[in-house]
């Protein structure tokens, strides 16, 4: 045993005098004699020691700490200040060479480095990489170091150095073994095409990836097509595996530009453009990623590929060349659906909604059908309800930068309400136009063809845009009854002060609700989204709420109420609510309740002139004043019905009180006529 643990000891000593301090060493167990067989505990082993650290002098670790910042690309700012702390860091990265990354980049206005890639701060950075335990000194490190810079568009920059650096030297190196090579160039290419799609498809580009093996140094005889679908087990001479393989390389891409030809072919569906003009758009964009793509294709690196493969009597390559033949249909396609629809887009530059709309929608209209009528290309169905579609944004869009929701949701709803309605018409003005045109006029310019547009796909979002402008409206018409620009009057009464602290909790309540309708103003006329649907159902069950408390509000009042001044006074200060349909009602209920009060005044002061129809002798001066009284009163209320308004009992009531009046007035009569000649009456009943 201590044999063993000497000879091990040696050979551990020899390795250790090995190791070469600038590689990285990955232990595996390949014993053959072990493998399937259970492992037996070994004897623990020292590991080997980690590489000693260099040791540098301050003047050295100057010069690096010098050499790291002039080499350091400065994307944030011109000036830049070191700080003790970046310092101290690139020192570390020298001391500690088990650090393989070393990071600068500017956040927050400060500079910062750190010995890792900055994952989380800055897009912008410089970033100095070495192999493992690789020693820099101030001999060679400007020889040796490998560093780069990565701006905001990273994956931008990875497929430049991918494409113009990486692929190049891998491509041309003959370094690898034929089954390695092959499987390298595969990742790699489709890797880069991968990098490109995600790179140019957002941007409605379509990039072809042009390989950078030398295709052109090969000869290719046309009998070479046996190396297409041939069987992978027949044995084949190194130079035609290594274009057996290359081929299949070629078929890959060659696949990969077809998916791309045929999607930069499609004419895509469009609903959510916001204007003509965004129509326009899209076919110049089409237009400018088809010329891109043709110019391509005429690239002789592009063209080798093709030929190569259509030597091999690819069906691929035939393909390919169907849709090049199909750009160029394409292009002229395009280029005429431009030149109709620029005639609308200019006209609809200056479309006047929603002032002018009856003027200016007829001759947009018109010049929809001018295009229906005439394009070769454009007139099709799909594109014309496209069409259809953009000119209801157009118009939707413009009625919504015509609202000020500012003004509407703030001390002026009533403007607002009259700007909405406009809205709303100019809307309904618009379809009625629409309505008229394609049903009287199509037939006439064009007898032969039908204009098969789906009207209802062309105004959903108009009438999605009018209930919105609804609900707007109520809600302006809810800020005018609760809120506080129309105050209520002062509620007189000993309870007087708690009622208005109840009704400032009403009106807080009401503007805590406003506020997340105010908070949501983006969602209202967002006809693409249904949040706006939970917003509005919430702030309507508020308002139910609080109509609930008013009504308690207005009982609460009334149960005070014992006249008619103080009924009249009540209403008074809650005329607001006669805004609310709802609120209205309870307050129509609470002016016949003022009349009743009338009516039990007239019964009372009936009932007093029966018993002063007595022989007293100031029986006439009681009924002058009764007669005041209800004379008073009867003033009193019917001047309240001018603003108040009639109600069904008033008819009634009036009736009575003409009877009562004129009662009292001959019973005074007869007591003047007495009295002038100095006898009593003798006592009668009054009825």
């Amino acid at each position: 045993m201590s044999g063993k643990k000497e000879q091990k000891a040696e050979g551990s000593k020899k390795t250790d005098k090995m190791v070469d301090n600038h590689r990285e060493f990955l232990d595996m167990d390949t014993d053959e004699e072990d493998f399937g067989r259970q492992e037996s505990p070994e004897i623990e082993e020292e590991l080997p020691l980690e590489p000693e650290k260099p040791v540098y002098n301050e003047e050295d670790l100057i010069t690096l700490v010098k050499y790291v910042k002039d080499f350091t690309h400065y994307f944030f700012c011109d000036n830049v200040t070191w700080n003790a702390r970046c310092d101290e860091i690139i020192r570390e990265y020298f001391k500690n060479p088990s650090n393989i990354v070393l990071s600068i980049f500017h956040e927050r206005n400060e500079l910062n480095a750190v010995l890792n890639i900055p994952v989380h701060s800055s897009e912008e950075f410089t970033y100095f990489l070495r192999s493992p335990w690789q020693v820099y000194t101030p001999e060679n490190f400007r020889n040796n170091v490998s560093f780069g810079s990565v701006n905001k568009n990273v994956k931008n920059t990875v497929f430049k150095f991918m494409e113009n650096i990486y692929a190049p030297i891998v491509l041309h190196c003959d370094d690898y073994a034929s089954f390695v090579r092959n499987d390298v160039f595969l990742n790699l290419h489709e890797f880069t095409m991968r990098l490109i799609e995600g790179i140019y498809k957002p941007m409605d580009l379509t990039t072809l990836y042009v390989p950078k093996e030398r295709l052109l140094q090969k000869a290719w005889d046309k009998n070479d097509y046996f190396l297409l679908g041939e069987n992978e087990t027949t044995l084949f001479s190194e130079e035609d595996e290594k274009k057996r393989k290359l081929v299949d390389r070629l078929e890959k891409i060659i696949l990969f530009w077809i998916r791309q030809l045929r999607r930069a072919t499609v004419t895509t569906t469009r609903k959510n453009s916001k204007s003509v003009e965004d129509e326009v758009n899209y076919w110049n964009a089409k237009y400018a990623n088809l010329k891109y793509l043709r110019t391509q294709l005429l690239n002789v690196e592009v063209r080798s590929i093709i030929d190569i493969l259509k030597s091999l009597h690819s069906p691929n390559a035939s393909t390919l060349v169907e849709l090049i033949s199909c750009i160029n249909e394409k292009l002229e396609e395009t280029s005429s659906n431009l030149t109709y629809l620029n005639i609308l887009n200019n006209f609809c530059k200056n479309l006047n909604i929603p002032e002018d709309v009856e003027h200016s929608v007829t001759e947009a209209l018109l010049l929809v059908l001018y295009i229906w009528a005439e394009s070769p290309f454009y007139s099709t169905t799909s594109n014309m309800e496209t069409l259809c579609q953009a000119m209801s944004s157009q118009i939707m869009h413009q009625c919504i930068k015509y609202i000020k929701l500012d003004i509407a949701l703030g001390n002026s709803p009533e403007v607002g309400i009259e700007t909405l309605e406009k809205c709303i018409s100019c809307c309904n003005i618009y379809k009625t136009i629409y309505d008229n045109l394609m049903i009287n006029v199509t037939s006439y310019i064009k007898p032969d063809k039908k204009w098969n547009v789906n009207e209802q796909e062309v105004f959903n979002k108009i009438d999605t845009f009018k209930q919105r402008c609804y609900d707007i409206i109520e809600i302006c018409q809810t800020l005018i009854v609760f809120g506080r620009g129309n105050k209520i009057g002062l509620i007189g009464g000993p309870n007087g002060t708690e009622y208005e602290a109840y009704w400032r909790e009403i009106e807080s309540l009401f503007y805590e609700s406003l506020d997340e309708i105010i908070t949501a103003r983006e969602a209202i006329f967002d006809v693409t989204k249904s949040v706006w649907f939970r917003k509005i159902k919430r702030f309507r069950y508020t308002i139910v709420q609080l109509e609930n408390m008013v009504v308690n509000l207005i009982n609460d009042i009334f149960e005070n109420v014992k006249n008619i001044e103080e009924g009249i006074e009540a209403i008074y200060a809650l005329q607001k609510f006669r805004n609310r349909e709802s609120l209205k009602v309870i307050l129509q209920n609470k002016w016949i309740q003022v009349w009743k009060i009338f009516n039990d005044e007239i019964e009372y002061c009936y009932t007093n002139a029966i018993i002063e129809s007595k022989e007293t002798t100031d029986n006439q001066i009681n009924l002058s004043c009764i007669s005041q009284y209800l004379r008073n009163q009867h003033s009193i209320i019917v001047n309240a019905s001018s603003w108040i308004g009639m109600c069904e009992t008033e008819k009634c009531v009036l009736q009575q009180y003409e009877h009562v009046v004129d009662v009292i007035d001959k019973r005074r009569k007869i007591f003047n006529s007495y009295s002038t000649n100095g006898t009593q009456p003798a006592k009668f009943s009054i009825y």
